[in-house]
C-alpha cells in the first residue's frame, strides 16, 4: 500500500523515532484480508515529541493506517490486553540498541509462578458448575471457567494468551504441551460435565509437573469430585 510504505519510509529517516513496529494480522502476515488496516506502533526517544507528532500525523481508530504513538516508558506499560499485539512480530524499524527487542520480548513472556491466580479462578468456576443448582448458571460457570483455564496453561508455558481470534492458530503454529481445543468448545457448547472432568484431569497433571500442585490441593476435600473419581 503506497500511503503506509510512504509513511514507514518518513518515519524511518527521522532520528527521533527509535523504532516502528506493525502490529496485527498485517505485522504476522496472517488473516490479511484485502480491507485489513495497518496499526502502525510508532516508538519515540523522547516522550516530549509525543505532542508534536499526534499533531503531525493524527490519527485514530478504525483509520485504513493508524499511527499509534508511544514513548519508550509508554511502549514498555503497554497494558496487559494489548500486549499480545506484539507476539510473533519483528520491528520494521529499530534504532534503540537493543532496548526495543528486550521490552518487546518482557511484554509477551509470562512469568510461570503467575500461573497460579488464573488455576485457582478456573478451579472456582469449575466447582460452581459442578455444584450450582441453576442449569443456566451452571452453563455459564462452565463456559466462564474455559477463560481461566486458557490463562492458567499459557501463563504456566510462559506466554501470553492469545486474542480468541488467534487460538487456533497459536496453537498450531506454536504448540504447547498442552492442545485439546475441541473439548474446551464442548464446554462452552454444551458444559459437558465428562469433558469438564477430563480437563481438570489434565490441568492437576500439569500443575503438579510444574510446582503448583498447593493450589490443587487447597480444593481439598472435593478433588476427587473434581476428577470424576
Amino acid at each position: 500500500m503506497a500511503e503506509f510504505s510512504t509513511l514507514v519510509d518518513e518515519l524511518s529517516a527521522d532520528d527521533n523515532v527509535a523504532g516502528l513496529i506493525l502490529g496485527g494480522s498485517r505485522g504476522r502476515g496472517v488473516y490479511v484480508r484485502e480491507e485489513s488496516d495497518w496499526d502502525l506502533y510508532v516508538v519515540l526517544h523522547d516522550s516530549a515529541d509525543l505532542a508534536e507528532y499526534a499533531t503531525r500525523f493524527p490519527s485514530r481508530h478504525g483509520d485504513r493506517v493508524e499511527v499509534i504513538l508511544r514513548s519508550r516508558s509508554g511502549l514498555a506499560g503497554e497494558p496487559a490486553w494489548n500486549r499480545y499485539t506484539f507476539c510473533h512480530v519483528e520491528p520494521l524499524l529499530d534504532r534503540s540498541d537493543g532496548w526495543l527487542t528486550d521490552t518487546l520480548r518482557a511484554l509477551t513472556t509470562v512469568d510461570p509462578a503467575s500461573a497460579a491466580e488464573p488455576l485457582d479462578g478456573y478451579i472456582n468456576l469449575y466447582v460452581r458448575a459442578l455444584k450450582g443448582t441453576d442449569e443456566s448458571g451452571r452453563m455459564f460457570d462452565a463456559a466462564e471457567s474455559v477463560w481461566w483455564f486458557l490463562e492458567f496453561v499459557f501463563a504456566v508455558h510462559g506466554r501470553l494468551r492469545p486474542y480468541n481470534k488467534w487460538l487456533r492458530w497459536e496453537l498450531e503454529h506454536h504448540p504447547l504441551t498442552w492442545n485439546d481445543l475441541p473439548r474446551l468448545e464442548r464446554i462452552v457448547r454444551t458444559g459437558e460435565l465428562a469433558d469438564q472432568q477430563a480437563l481438570f484431569r489434565g490441568a492437576e497433571a500439569l500443575a503438579r509437573e510444574r510446582y503448583l500442585g498447593a493450589v490443587i490441593d487447597s480444593w481439598e476435600p472435593d478433588v476427587a469430585r473434581l476428577r470424576g473419581d
